[in-house]
């Protein structure tokens, strides 16, 4: 009995570290780089969601299941990726003692190149906009700077937490049960 118990534990415990886990993000405080003025009221925020495969406390690139700003989940869309068209996110790294950065965008041209836009950010540097066609082109970046500020939660426990609370109690109830 206490070697099913043992096995159903570990299991419980490897579940445990390959659960996902899901924070939201905002940035707050950008310097508006086209009107030459500090915007505190600006914000990026978004929400990501991922696996850390390899149990290193840091969750990179390629253990994301999904970064969404806006209506756009940066990770999902990289299918659609084509020559003239670019969505994803390029780089990730996330830890709670390390922060957030990533870059990501999505932006593209007709296949002649006379008009586009795009959408590109890059945490610790800008968030820049763009759009051109024959008659006009704009230009928009929000920069970081020093009062940039992150804060970043963590939603909801991981069930898996959860679960082995749970089979812990249990545990502890079967030990006690026989022991009587």
């Amino acid at each position: 009995m206490k070697y099913i118990f043992s096995a159903a534990l570990l299991i419980a415990s490897v579940a445990a570290h390959a659960q996902s886990s899901y924070w939201t993000f905002n940035y707050t405080g950008f310097y508006d780089r086209e009107a030459a003025l500090f915007l505190p009221g600006a914000t990026l925020s978004g929400s990501f969601s991922g696996v850390d495969a390899n149990r290193d406390g840091v969750l990179e690139r390629g253990e994301l299941t999904s970064l969404v700003i806006g209506a756009t989940d940066y990770v999902a869309c990289g299918g659609d990726s084509n020559a003239t068209y670019h969505c994803g996110t390029d780089n990730f790294r996330f830890s709670p003692d390390g922060g957030l950065s990533f870059s990501l965008g999505q932006y593209g041209a007709d296949p002649e190149g006379l008009v586009g836009s795009g959408h590109i950010v890059t945490t610790g540097d800008s968030i820049f906009d763009y759009q051109f066609n024959p008659n006009t082109s704009t230009e928009h970046h929000l920069d970081w700077n020093p009062a940039t500020t992150l804060n970043i939660v963590s939603v909801v426990p991981e069930p898996a937490s959860f679960a082995m609370l749970a089979a812990g109690l249990a545990g502890i109830a079967l030990y006690r049960r026989r022991r009587a």
